[in-house]
C-alpha cells in the first residue's frame, strides 16, 4: 500500500527528471546553436569577401564536416551536399532551424526566447 508521502515523492522525482531532461537539451540546443553561429558568420564573411560567388574550400569544407560530426544524425542527414558558399550558407541556415524544431518542445523554446530578452 503506498502513502500520499510516497506518492507525493514519486512525484517530486518524475518532477525532478522531467525538469533535467529540459535543461539538458537546452545547454545541447544552445551548444549546437553556438557552433553553427561561428560557421555562419565564416560563410558569410566569405561571402561578402566574394559577391560573385565562390566555390567551398577544402579549409571551410573541413569545418563544416566538423560542425556536421557534432549535429545529431538526422539534422546532418538533412544538410545537402553543397559546392558554393551560398549554398552552404542556405544549408547551414535550414539546419539551424531543423536543429531547434528537434531539439526542443515548444514550451521550452518558449521559455529560452525570454531568457534571451532577459540578458538584453
Amino acid at each position: 500500500m503506498n502513502s500520499d508521502l510516497d506518492r507525493t515523492n514519486l512525484d517530486i522525482v518524475r518532477l525532478w527528471w522531467a525538469t533535467q531532461s529540459n535543461s539538458r537539451a537546452l545547454r545541447e540546443y544552445r551548444r549546437l546553436r553556438l557552433i553553427t553561429d561561428r560557421l555562419l558568420d565564416h560563410l558569410e564573411r566569405l561571402n561578402m569577401e566574394h559577391p560573385q560567388g565562390r566555390e567551398l574550400d577544402d579549409a571551410t569544407r573541413d569545418a563544416i564536416s566538423g560542425v556536421l560530426a557534432q549535429v545529431p544524425v538526422p539534422s546532418r542527414r538533412s544538410f545537402r551536399e553543397c559546392r558554393t558558399v551560398q549554398e552552404a550558407l542556405d544549408g547551414v541556415f535550414e539546419l539551424k532551424g531543423d536543429l531547434r524544431r528537434q531539439a526542443l518542445p515548444d514550451e521550452v523554446l518558449l521559455s529560452w526566447d525570454s531568457d534571451a530578452d532577459d540578458e538584453a
